[in-house]
Order: C-alpha cells, then sequence, then structure tokens
C-alpha cells in the first residue's frame, strides 16, 4: 500500500483514485496486475507486461513530442561531441539516429577520446557536449551533467584465451597477462588504479594503452590479452563466439554514464541532441 500512497502523491490525486485505476485496468484486461508483499504491492507477469508496453508508449509519446518540437523551430545547425570509446557502439548511435531524425537538416561531429584531453575543448567551445563512463561523482565549475544510465564494465578475452576456461579468477591472476587500458591520466585509468588500489593491489601494468573497441577486439584475436568491454558489447561478441566474459567482479567501476556541457550552452540544437541522448539511454538502459 506504501507503493500506491508514493504513486497518489507523486500525481497529486487520492490513494482511493490510484486504486480504482488499478482495478478498471484489471477488469479491462480479464486478470490481475498486481499483488501484495506484506505491506507492498508487486506486478504480476500480466502487469510487467503492461509496464513494458507503457513505457514503450511513453518512449514514443517523448520522441514525437520532441521530433514535433524540432521541426517547428525548423533547427539544424552542428553539434560537435566528445564521446568515451566505450560509448560509441551504444548509446550514441541511437542518439545520431534520433537526431537525424529529429532535425534532418542538423550535423553531428563526433570525435572519441577521454575526458582529460576532451574537458579542455569543451570550455573553448570546440565541443558542445561531452559523453564519458565515470568512476565517482564530482563536479566542475560551469558546467552542467546528467547522469544518462547505468551499465557494467566487464572483463573480456579473446575465446582462445587460457582464463577464458577457468571459471574462478582473481585479480592478481588477471593481472599476470596484457591488458588493452586506458590511457594514463583518463579518468578509466586513474578510477582503475583506485579501484584496483582498493582491492590491495598496484596499479595495473603498462603495456598497450589505446581505449578502442575495434583494436581491443583485433588484439585479442592476435594474442593473449584483456580487455573491458561493456557489459552488453560483450554479450554480442560472447554469442557471436569472438570473446569470452571472465569472472572478475568490477563492483561498478566505470558504470554511470554522463553527460557533460557548459552551464551558459543555450543553443536549441544542442539541447535537442541532449534530449535525443537521455531517450537513446532509456531505450538502452530500460529494458
Amino acid at each position: 500500500m506504501r507503493q500506491i500512497t508514493k504513486v497518489a502523491r507523486a500525481f497529486n490525486v487520492t490513494q482511493p483514485a490510484i486504486s480504482k485505476q488499478i482495478a478498471e485496468l484489471e477488469r479491462a484486461l480479464g486478470t490481475p496486475i498486481i499483488h501484495r508483499q506484506g505491506n507492498s504491492i508487486a506486478f504480476t507477469p500480466a502487469g510487467a507486461v503492461l509496464v513494458r508496453h507503457a513505457k514503450d508508449v511513453l518512449n514514443r509519446i517523448q520522441r514525437t513530442e520532441f521530433d514535433i518540437e524540432a521541426l517547428r523551430k525548423g533547427l539544424g545547425g552542428t553539434v560537435r561531441i566528445g564521446v568515451a570509446s566505450s560509448l560509441m557502439p551504444t548509446i550514441v548511435p541511437e542518439a545520431i539516429r534520433l537526431m537525424i531524425q529529429a532535425a534532418p537538416s542538423s550535423v553531428v561531429t563526433v570525435s572519441e577520446g577521454h575526458f582529460g584531453n576532451m574537458l579542455p575543448m569543451l570550455y573553448t567551445g570546440d565541443l558542445d557536449l561531452l559523453v564519458m563512463r565515470i568512476w565517482k561523482p564530482f563536479a566542475l565549475e560551469g558546467v552542467e551533467q546528467l547522469s544518462l544510465g547505468r551499465e557494467p564494465l566487464v572483463v573480456v578475452a579473446g575465446t582462445g584465451h587460457p582464463l577464458a576456461r577457468k571459471k574462478d579468477i582473481g585479480w592478481e591472476t588477471a593481472l599476470e597477462w596484457p591488458w588493452m587500458k586506458a590511457a594514463a591520466g583518463s579518468l578509466a585509468a586513474d578510477g582503475m588504479n583506485e579501484f584496483l588500489a582498493e582491492k590491495g593491489l598496484g596499479p595495473m601494468p603498462s603495456q598497450i594503452e589505446a581505449a578502442s573497441i575495434v583494436l581491443s577486439l583485433s588484439m585479442m584475436r592476435l594474442m593473449p590479452c584483456l580487455a573491458l568491454f561493456p557489459e552488453r558489447l560483450a554479450r554480442y561478441h560472447s554469442a557471436r563466439g569472438e570473446l569470452s566474459i571472465l569472472s572478475l567482479n568490477t563492483s561498478g567501476y566505470l558504470s554511470e554514464s554522463n553527460c557533460f556541457w557548459l552551464s551558459s550552452e543555450t543553443d536549441e540544437t544542442v539541447t535537442l541532441f541532449r534530449e535525443c541522448l537521455v531517450q537513446a539511454a532509456r531505450d538502452l538502459f530500460d529494458d
């Protein structure tokens, strides 16, 4: 009942009004959509299906709203974004597709790199937005930021790697092998060093510094090295028999993806692309 009370409060209606709506939905569907668990409620399988479709409908409505708004304003121009390598194959392509759909005359220019070398470009106006993974929350003067969602990074290796056949692997063992690691001074590198330090381990050995998904895939075919991939991308390549996901706990390392922009930014085309990023992230992370 507490959950129904929270919903009623959020929509500024009474609890009986919410309960009535639920009852009407259940009558219309001919099946229960919630069941009580002590003082709380949970969705039935039918309710979970309803929620999934409702989210899809809301997402489509939101897309339609900003598509129409963009067309109404006749938005065009160029949006220049800096993106972390691990987000290139995930959030960014869908955000660009949404942007071109909403504002066909716009141009999206994408640069790949790490936070340390792209933040100065944001301050100088050479980039409009940064889309990066962060290790821990932090504030920047004159910069707004928005969390797009969370997705774990996992450790991967080529299918022929000796560790690919082992179930119980410790970080001490993993650090004995070559790694595709992020560039020194990047958020990813600093975060990994802090992550390992919390486990009482030294920094990752410096062997191959290149935060590139494409290069990592190629190197793992050629030699027994390890890399960090976004979980969904790792599962995609694992299903294709191209790599193996190792049983190493990354404990949330770089799992949060954030968008950064200058507080003084008022360009409507940039704002629209930011909305496209939010929508793309919602599609990715809310499955």
